[in-house]
């Protein structure tokens, strides 16, 4: 009987067991590091996962197979070598042209996939070849996405991003921009908008989404129909969508309406901390003051931020004897325009998330991308950011709107501001008394968030079919969905109304003064 029961299990697991498509096709590794996690529990629970990306795993966990599009770190960098780009002076762009940017962007890396060794595999697939669900990152827009869902059948299609702005979600799943009280992903506003300024973000929110139907839509449209002629169009492709995961929590960010199909895994990639390496833990341990770790993430390089704001930080950094301070420096001793200080430790890599739970971290100086904001807000640790570009002015704005954090300029260095700002940080206990607070309030949930994203995984793998919780907007123009039809409408009405009126009353007006006339010729 046991054996009959072993058997019935296996086979229930086998016959459950789905293929997955997952695109993550952003080359940054800060979109592989959150989407990774998700990739590796759903083929722990059975599926055979297949990740399509320019970051790929040495040794992947069992049923978990990389395919490589690696034309995208070099049309990206324009080198073979990722040593040459710099994000520093991406702070100074205006909203205008960090939205055509990433729109720009996403044709261009489309195009980049197309020409890839990897693209050329997947398109060799048996014709008959069958994903039973396909994933994307939706950052790197509609076209590689596309082209994937026509060659592999129009599967259901859950899109995901590391990314917390729902308006850029707005053509996946029918989300509203609400420009009223949410800035805009590119506009470095405060939370509490000007009446100028909500003109401004209202711009940019129209401008961002009559953008992709003009410019990224069509551009795409002509990409896929280069490689299907008979395909048909973006939005027709991408209408088969169930779900959509969002890295957002509410908690921790502005507060918009979500639809009932959008998922909230905000968070997804954080995990327990692990021991650390050897040399790491010496250092930590022997600050008896606590350390500080400064990182700018996956992108933005610190050997790159030139001489004299290199000097800026360190003057800062030395300031300070009684912290450590772990820099994640990309280079060695041989770039930095002085010696090191005593208590600066300098090295090309550090395990963030695991430093940010260690126990004697007192402050993280972070570039204030979501993911690292997320790892420093669920451990606990207060945030100096160095935003310096797209999502990272947001995330700083509200973290330091409600004294969790402060913001710097690192374009503009000051040491003296710099130093001020790290002792207000340090000493100011109110800062670490909120995070802790706040830490506890993102931790409080009934499953982490990738327990959840795998529980809605699974629920669309078992009802493929179903599309109720898909909005109507989806099936509305832009003009409908934001009745702009109605107030033209309304308009109208009020002009013919206001016509009518002023021909009405200027009929009886001259009635009148033809009857007074008539009165005293009489």
């Amino acid at each position: 009987m046991f054996r009959i029961a072993v058997f019935l299990v296996c086979a229930f697991e086998f016959s459950f067991g789905k293929n997955i498509l997952i695109l993550s096709g952003v080359p940054s590794p800060s979109h592989s590091i959150w989407l990774r996690p998700l990739a590796t529990a759903l083929a722990a629970d059975g599926h055979n996962v297949t990740v399509v990306s320019p970051d790929v795993e040495k040794k992947p966990p069992a049923n978990l197979t990389y395919v490589h599009l690696e034309t995208l770190y070099s049309e990206m960098y324009n080198t073979s070598q990722r040593d040459n780009l710099q994000f520093f002076e991406m702070a100074d762009e205006g909203p205008l042209k960090m939205l055509s940017f990433l729109d720009e962007f996403t044709i261009i890396m489309c195009k980049a996939s197309i020409r890839s060794v990897g693209f050329k595999h997947l398109m060799d697939y048996p014709k008959d070849f069958k994903f039973d669900l396909f994933m994307s990152d939706y950052m790197i827009g509609p076209c590689l996405a596309s082209l994937l869902i026509y060659r592999f059948g129009s599967p259901p299609y859950i899109p995901v991003a590391p990314y917390n702005a729902l308006a850029t979600s707005a053509p996946l799943v029918g989300s509203y921009a609400y420009s009223a009280s949410i800035p805009n992903h590119s506009f470095d506003v405060p939370l509490k908008m000007s009446f100028l300024e909500r003109v401004q973000n209202f711009f940019y929110d129209s401008y961002e989404e009559l953008r992709k139907d003009t410019y990224l839509y069509p551009e795409t449209d002509a990409v896929i129909r280069s490689v299907f002629p008979n395909a048909p169009s973006a939005r027709e492709l991408q209408s088969n969508i169930k779900l959509l995961f969002i890295n957002n929590n509410p908690l921790i960010q502005y507060k918009e309406p979500m639809m009932p199909n959008v998922i909230p895994v905000g968070g997804m990639q954080i995990r327990p901390p692990k021991p650390l390496p050897d040399d790491l833990n010496r250092i930590v341990s022997k600050a008896k003051n606590g350390f500080i770790l400064f990182s700018l993430g996956s992108n933005a390089r610190s050997d790159l931020l030139g001489q004299d704001r290199i000097r800026c930080i360190m003057t800062a950094m030395k300031a300070f004897p009684q912290f450590q301070f772990l820099w994640k420096f990309e280079s060695d001793e041989s770039k930095l325009p002085m010696a090191i200080p005593e208590n600066v430790f300098i090295r090309a890599w550090m395990p963030q998330n695991d430093l940010l739970g260690h126990p004697n971290i007192k402050l993280f100086m972070t570039h204030s991308g979501l993911l690292s904001t997320q790892e420093a807000i669920w451990n606990g640790v207060p945030i100096l950011g160095f935003p310096l570009f797209a999502d990272q002015f947001r995330n700083i704005n509200y973290c330091s709107s409600i004294g969790v954090a402060r913001r710097q300029s690192i374009q503009r260095c000051n040491a003296q501001e710099l130093i001020k700002t790290i002792r207000e940080l340090t000493g100011n206990p109110s800062y670490n008394a909120k995070m802790k607070r706040l830490s506890q309030l993102v931790q409080d949930q009934p499953e982490t968030p990738l327990q959840r994203a795998v529980w809605w995984v699974n629920w669309v793998l078992r009802n493929p079919d179903v599309s109720v919780l898909q909005s109507s907007v989806m099936k509305m123009g832009w003009m409908q969905k934001y009745l702009i039809d109605v107030f033209l409408f309304i308009v109208l009405c009020t002009i013919v109304i206001a016509v009518l009126i002023f021909k009405i009353t200027m009929t009886v007006v001259k009635q009148l003064g033809k009857s007074s006339t008539k009165q005293k010729k009489q």
